[in-house]
Order: C-alpha cells, then sequence, then structure tokens
C-alpha cells in the first residue's frame, strides 16, 4: 500500500505554501507561456477566452477540492482515481500525469524565449536545458526550502505582472476588444481548450496531501482560491495585450512585444526576469515537487517495483524525479513547440480531470465517514450537477484540440499509451488488492493524513 511508500515523506506546508505552489502551477503555465498562443487563434477574444477556461477549471475544480479535504493523500491523479473506482482507473490518471510532466519543456523553453528577447546571444534550448538541470538538483534536496523560497518568487513576480497590468491599462484601446469573438465561435473554445491547461495547475496541490500541516482545510483552499486569483491576474494582463498593438503583430509572440512598447527599459527588465522567467522558474519548481507524487502512490499498490519509490535522506524519491526530468527534457531535444506542447498537456489534464471527477461521484459511498468529517463538502444534487456540466465541458474542449493536434505529437501520445497499456497487461495481475472494496474505512494513508496536527507523516504512521 502506499502509506508504506510515502512514509518518509514530512508534513510541512502550510496555508501560504499551498497556496503558493497552486499560483504558481497556473501562472507559470498561462498568462507568460499561452497569452501569445491564444491571440493567434481567437485574436481580441483572448480575454475572454481565459476567463471562459477558468470558469470550466472552478467547476471541476470544486468536486475535486471535496475529495481532497475528504482524502488528503499522495499522488491524488492517482490515489483519488484508484480508491474511488479502482485500480487500473487510477493507473489510468498516473499515465496522463506523467504526460503532462512534458510541460516542463514548455515551461523552460519559455523562460529562454523572454530572456532571449531581452539578451539575444542567449541560446534559447541550451538555456532551459540549464534551466531544468539546475531545479532538477534543486529538488533533490529538502522540500521545505523550495517552498519558502516559493513564496518570495510569488511576491516578486505579482509586482511585475501588476506593473504590466496597471501600466497597460492606460494605453489600452477600448475599440478594439468590442467583440468577444472576432475570428468566430469555434475559435474562442479552441482557445479556451487550449488554456484549460494554462488555468488548471492548481490542482497540483492535492499531489501533496501528506505533505500538508491542515489538507482538509488547505487544499480545497488553495485549488479554488489559487485559481480563481490566477484568473483575475490573467484577465488584465490579457486585456494590455489585445488592445494596445495591433493583433497582428502580437499573436504567436511572447509578451515581451507589448512589454516593451509600454514600459521604460528598467522595468521591462523587471518584468522579464522578475515576472516572466521568475513565474516560469516557480512553475517548474512546483510541477518537478508534484509530479513524482502520482507515480509514488503507484508503486505502493504494486504497479511498478518498490526500489523505483526509494527516497534520499531527504525525503526525495529521487529515481522518480530523474525518470521524470528525463521525460521533461525530451520535448526540448526534440524542439517540439510550445503550442503543441500545450496542446498534448491540455488533453492528458482534461482526461485525468473527467476520470477524477467523474469519481468523486463515489466518496460518500465508499468513504462516508471521512466525507461527513471533511471541512469542504458539497450537497450531493449540487455536486451532481456540477459534474455533468463538469463533463460536458471538458468534451467539448478535448474534441476541439484532439482535431488540432499534430501528427507528431499524436504519435508520440499513442506511442506513449501503448506502452503504458502493455506495462499494464504485464502488471496488473501483481498488483496488490486494496482492501477497502465494499468497506466504509479509509485506507492507511488517508487515515494517516487526515489526523490534525502539526506531526510528520512518520509519526501518523
Amino acid at each position: 500500500m502506499a502509506d508504506t511508500v510515502d512514509a518518509g515523506l514530512r508534513r510541512t506546508i502550510t496555508l501560504p505554501q499551498a497556496l503558493s505552489i497552486s499560483f504558481h502551477q497556473i501562472v507559470g503555465g498561462g498568462v507568460i507561456a499561452l497569452t501569445g498562443a491564444a491571440i493567434a487563434i481567437t485574436g481580441t477574444g483572448a480575454p475572454v477566452a481565459y476567463l471562459m477556461a477558468a470558469l470550466t477549471v472552478i467547476l471541476c475544480s470544486i468536486p475535486y477540492a471535496a475529495v481532497g479535504s475528504a482524502l488528503p493523500v499522495t499522488g491524488a491523479r492517482y490515489s483519488y482515481a484508484a480508491r474511488l473506482i479502482g485500480p487500473s482507473a487510477g493507473y489510468l490518471t498516473m499515465l496522463l500525469a506523467v504526460i503532462v510532466t512534458t510541460q516542463l519543456s514548455l515551461m523552460a523553453l519559455t523562460a529562454a524565449e523572454y530572456v532571449h528577447a531581452l539578451s539575444p546571444s542567449v541560446p534559447v534550448a541550451p538555456f532551459a536545458l540549464g534551466l531544468l538541470t539546475l531545479f532538477f538538483v534543486a529538488n533533490l534536496f529538502q522540500i521545505s526550502f523550495s517552498n519558502r523560497l516559493g513564496l518570495v518568487l510569488a511576491g516578486i513576480m505579482l509586482v511585475a505582472f501588476l506593473a504590466y497590468a496597471i501600466t497597460g491599462m492606460k494605453q489600452v484601446r477600448w475599440s478594439a476588444v468590442t467583440e468577444v469573438a472576432p475570428n468566430g465561435v469555434g475559435q474562442l473554445l479552441a482557445a479556451a481548450a487550449l488554456l484549460t491547461f494554462a488555468t488548471n495547475g492548481g490542482t497540483y496541490v492535492a499531489e501533496m496531501g501528506r505533505e500538508m500541516k491542515r489538507p482538509g482545510r488547505d487544499i480545497p483552499l488553495a485549488i479554488i482560491g489559487g485559481t480563481a486569483t490566477a484568473a483575475i491576474l490573467y484577465f488584465l494582463m490579457a486585456l494590455p495585450s489585445v488592445a494596445i498593438l495591433p493583433v497582428s503583430e502580437t499573436a504567436g509572440q511572447p509578451m515581451t512585444v507589448v512589454a516593451k512598447h509600454i514600459l521604460s527599459s528598467g522595468w521591462f527588465a523587471f518584468f522579464v526576469l522578475g515576472g516572466a522567467v521568475v513565474s516560469v522558474i516557480g512553475h517548474i519548481n512546483a510541477l518537478m515537487m508534484a509530479a513524482t507524487r502520482p507515480v509514488l502512490a503507484a508503486i505502493g499498490d504494486g504497479w511498478f517495483p518498490r526500489r523505483a519509490g526509494a527516497l534520499n535522506r531527504h525525503g526525495t524519491p529521487y529515481w522518480l524525479l530523474t525518470g521524470l526530468y528525463l521525460i521533461g527534457i525530451a520535448p526540448v531535444i526534440g524542439e517540439f513547440s510550445i503550442e503543441a506542447l500545450a496542446g498534448a498537456a491540455s488533453i492528458a489534464e482534461i482526461v485525468a480531470l473527467a476520470v477524477i471527477i467523474t469519481a468523486s461521484l463515489r466518496l460518500r459511498k465508499r468513504f462516508p465517514a471521512e466525507e461527513a468529517a471533511a471541512p469542504f463538502r458539497l450537497r450531493p444534487a449540487v455536486h451532481r450537477v456540477l459534474v455533468a456540466i463538469g463533463l460536458g465541458v471538458l468534451a467539448v474542449e478535448a474534441w476541439v484540440l484532439g482535431k488540432q493536434l499534430t501528427t507528431s505529437i499524436a504519435v508520440a501520445l499513442l506511442a506513449w499509451l501503448a506502452c503504458g497499456l502493455a506495462w499494464w497487461a504485464v502488471r496488473r495481475k501483481r498488483v496488490a488488492r486494496l482492501g477497502f472494496e465494499g468497506e466504509t474505512q479509509a485506507p492507511a494513508a488517508v487515515a494517516a493524513a487526515a489526523r490534525p496536527g502539526p506531526g510528520t507523516a512518520e509519526d501518523a504512521g
């Protein structure tokens, strides 16, 4: 069981740190990486596309947060599906979560492009690889250091982004944003679907449920609060991005095109380094912390050899981190575009989210005591409505994105899923029975994480 594999993880994450992780996961993958791509798809409709994407994510995140409040575990993307539906469902969401790890390349390439805009002598691909390697090494060490640093980075990033938004608002041509869907409703939906990836990062904080001091309260606050806060910031920054310069000059381009036009040289440098680069490295750091957790939970149930989840003396699963680092850098080496990576990651996020919110409907039946005691609960009727709406919207978004996948990305996704299916066939008979089919008691990992107090996971044993 997962509770023996993740026993070395320490319960140190506070609410401010959880909010910082959530905020970094969203913002680094959103307004910085994909605004230019969204403008290329829907023109001046990009600000509305951000709001549509954020609304979709919040609707789906509410059932997700309800499960997180009741069942704080390691590797939520695996554990929720496995414990509410079955091990194979958890294995599927774990495979999808690993696909999303390719966004490490997306983030690193984005940071490199912004630094290149500030200093053209900086080579994009080598800088991206160096950045990923730096944070891979840093995350081999204790998680508490990374969280404290994250709080500082979040403050710097917010100042830089607000400077861009406030300065830009003074120069917005409001007549340029009178059309909500200038390229058609279909393109507006396509942009919103792409930006679902950009706004969904907040759910990653649930991956570290056993490392939070008060997970039942903090997971819902971090997921929903982080997403809503980021959505407001997105909108405020997207308006200047589409309504100061002509769309033909900003479509598919980094935000430095507008930033250079509206900011002084000093503030422009601060926006690039303190805003764009800091947000992206914060996202990389947070993702490296969270990405190993679904696989760690899957190891606990027997899907992979237990030695693959070995922890070093800092409590870091170093073999898993190394494997995900290699997967994360592969798209940089393969020279995939940011838009292609975002599309693939979005589809994986959407399918995984659909599985988990469907699984959330079984929470009351599987774990009635934990659901009743959770700080954040949903009325059954409200829960069902939210899931139905969420699944409908996610299905439309997956269809829209699927039609736009490039051949190389589609082949890569199919190859990954085929390998995953082959491994599933090999290991499924060896997977330990979860032991709570039809029972009302939570597994040991859930019970341990749900205990109050500032103790460590070892204490909760």
